[in-house]
């Protein structure tokens, strides 16, 4: 079954391992040579993101450690292990974003976990229920998977609207899940089946 809600581009540029289409988004994988690119955009929303993303060094928002989060990324991609999926709008080159899927289990389990997040200028214009229909539309679809969760601060209240709304079911909570801001804080679980897309 093909799900609604994307389209693997015809046409992927140098820079894309991957490159799938919504219908005002462009979602991709990209190669080292986009470093300065994810660079900006993280420096840009170091502290809009503060709050809800995991800790991170100074280290980790310039450019040669993005060089080597690229690498990881685009070899991981092609091990089947994370699918990571920076954001533009379509006809645009300024990342926006970035949904992930990761922690991939096969066998009995068929599931992963998803992350994302956005720039702080286009939040609240429908942008990552867009990306995250369509990319989850894909993961469903290309790893044929039974299951993804999704793990948020219990404050996030955007963040548990848009899983809702896209979905998701709630599950309970991940005691201690993530280091956030300076320590380890609980997580809401929630999850959706391939069933309910």
């Amino acid at each position: 079954m093909s799900r609604n809600g994307y389209s693997i581009a015809g046409k992927r540029a140098r820079c894309e391992l991957l490159a799938l289409e919504t219908e005002n988004l462009r979602l991709a994988v990209l190669k080292k040579s986009e470093a300065p690119r994810a660079a900006r955009y993280l420096i840009k929303n170091r502290e809009f993101h503060r709050q809800f993303s995991q800790t991170h060094t100074d280290d980790y928002f310039t450019l040669s450690t993005q060089k080597k989060y690229l690498i990881y990324d685009c070899s991981s991609y092609l091990d089947g292990t994370l699918v990571p999926l920076w954001i533009t709008l379509k006809g645009q080159n300024e990342l926006i974003g970035r949904v992930s899927f990761f922690n991939f289990a096969f066998g009995g389990m068929m599931s992963c976990a998803c992350g994302y997040h956005l720039d702080k200028d286009f939040t609240g214009k429908g942008y990552m229920t867009e990306a995250l229909r369509g990319a989850m539309a894909f993961v469903f679809d290309e790893y044929k998977l039974h299951r993804i969760e999704a793990f948020i601060l219990p404050e996030n209240n955007p963040s548990i609207n848009l899983v809702r709304r896209l979905g998701f079911h709630y599950e309970g909570q991940r005691k201690s899940y993530m280091h956030i801001n300076g320590e380890y804080r609980d997580h809401e679980a929630f999850y959706i089946l391939e069933d309910d897309m």
